[in-house]
């Protein structure tokens, strides 16, 4: 049997509202359970409170970075325990190979179609396609 949507958590960290309202509302009318932080900070404090099963990661947050949303969360739950999808608008092959090194699943870059979103988001948690 395979897994359904509403079995998975998504943290979503990004700090333009207007971005993650969007992607939010594509993410729950396809079932899922989809937290929002606005910045690093913030979405450490959920860290602490929830397991996500994916966290969708804006790299360039005020106060506290992506990579550092990151390492916490390598740190409290494990390296590669929670599976994360980089969204930037960053395309830098840098970023990309740091992506690497910790163990990112994916690397969207912005702006991105709702279907790329979904399928993205299916693929990291082993949903099969309707």
């Amino acid at each position: 049997m395979s897994a359904t949507r509403s079995q998975f958590t998504v943290l979503m960290v990004e700090d333009t509202l207007e971005y993650a309202q969007l992607n939010m509302m594509v993410l729950k009318r396809q079932g899922f359970n989809v937290y929002h932080a606005q910045d690093g900070e913030n979405a450490i404090e959920y860290l602490n409170k929830i397991k996500p099963d994916l966290i969708l990661l804006d790299l360039n947050l005020p106060h506290v970075s992506g990579w550092d949303v990151l390492s916490y969360c390598n740190k409290v739950y494990g390296e590669g325990e929670t599976r994360v999808i980089v969204t930037s608008a960053y395309s830098d092959s840098a970023n990309r190979i740091v992506g690497k090194l910790q163990d990112v699943y994916r690397y969207l870059v912005k702006p991105f179609t709702p279907q790329d979103l979904v399928r993205a988001v299916d693929n990291a948690l082993g949903i099969e396609m309707a």
